[in-house]
């Protein structure tokens, strides 16, 4: 689990600046010029950050 966390730790603690949604996929954009996007593949939650 501590792998899937490490992932993330770019955005932990940053402020949320603004939530995008489409169709099956959401983009969260956090201070700092931060981007989390999550969306629906084949059934299944993926996501992704920029920069890791």
């Amino acid at each position: 689990m501590n792998d899937i966390m490490t992932k993330f730790d770019g955005i932990k603690g940053q402020e949320l600046l603004d939530v995008e949604e489409q169709k099956d996929e959401m983009t969260l954009i956090f201070k700092d010029n931060r981007y989390l996007f999550i969306k629906i593949e084949n059934g299944k939650l993926i996501s992704d950050s920029v920069p890791e």
